[in-house]
């Protein structure tokens, strides 16, 4: 993103629902005389980006929404568009928009290691390295080689199943989706199923307290999250589920795995309204 952003004058458009490092940079941008467009969302998590075709401006993209799984159409963009993608949590890894400019891709979401993230840059982009000029180079110092080569591994590997992983994630996303909202009252669940990622689910459960729900939960050795996806702390409302005028309390997030089953689904829903019963 820094290596897009480096004229202060320039208008910088990314979504409410982006990442918080994004609107960080948003802010630091502005900061320094920069202009910022912040796009909002829907209720169902969904980005209409509004691109001025006469300016130039750059654009942060985000494929798959990592807290609700919305996932987003490519925007429709001009020459004068500079596009980064945050791809981290996308799948297919190669749904990239046509003009883009930078990307991101994070290996933990294919099975991969931490501690290392791959980088795409476009050959006719407009990546600039942000920090000191030093021939060519585009970062600076070293990267684990192990951890690329686990990667590479992780890859691989993820690529050969990801269809049928993703067979069954669809299947179990659907029946969670249905158990919450039969067993549990008011419960308000993010996105409409059809056009998220099944890896990722967050709902809201109104009058209840995450943290107290997270230790019922937890003690029943069940584990969900709570929150921000993104927060400085574990239980920072989730400015994603605020964006799609969800309420700030009472925030959940489930991860879906192929290893999951209904019978452990089942299970975890049983918890959820144990621990609400409880009084949390």
């Amino acid at each position: 993103m820094s290596g897009l952003l480096t004229k202060n004058t320039s208008k910088f458009l990314y979504s409410a629902v982006d990442r918080q490092v994004i609107h960080a940079f948003a802010r630091q941008h502005q900061q320094r005389g920069g202009e910022i467009l912040e796009q909002g969302a829907d209720s169902k998590g969904v980005v209409d980006y509004q691109v001025d075709a006469s300016s130039e401006i750059t654009l942060s993209f985000q494929a798959t929404n990592r807290e609700t799984g919305v996932v987003q159409s490519p925007p429709k963009t001009s020459d004068k568009t500079a596009v980064f993608a945050d791809m981290c949590a996308a799948y297919p890894l190669s749904n990239l928009p046509d003009n883009w400019d930078s990307a991101i891709w994070d290996p933990k979401y294919f099975g991969g290691p931490a501690g290392i993230a791959l980088v795409g840059i476009a050959n006719s982009g407009r990546w600039q390295n942000p920090g000191p000029i030093i021939d060519k180079r585009r970062v600076y110092g070293s990267f684990s080689k192990p951890l690329l080569l686990a990667t590479a591994v992780a890859l691989e590997n993820w690529t050969q199943r990801a269809r049928d992983d993703f067979a069954k994630l669809n299947e179990l996303n659907s029946f969670v989706r249905q158990e919450l909202a039969r067993e549990i009252k008011d419960i308000k669940i993010a996105g409409d199923g059809a056009n998220c990622d099944p890896r990722f689910l967050a709902f809201v459960i109104p009058h209840t307290l995450s943290e107290e729900v997270l230790r019922k939960v937890e003690a029943q050795g069940v584990l969900i999250d709570a929150g921000s996806a993104c927060g400085s702390g574990p239980l920072s409302p989730s400015h994603v589920l605020t964006a799609m005028g969800f309420s700030e309390h009472g925030n959940y997030r489930i991860t879906l795995k192929p290893a999951h089953s209904r019978e452990g689904l089942k299970k975890l829903v049983s918890v959820l309204v144990k621990g609400i019963a409880a009084g949390a």
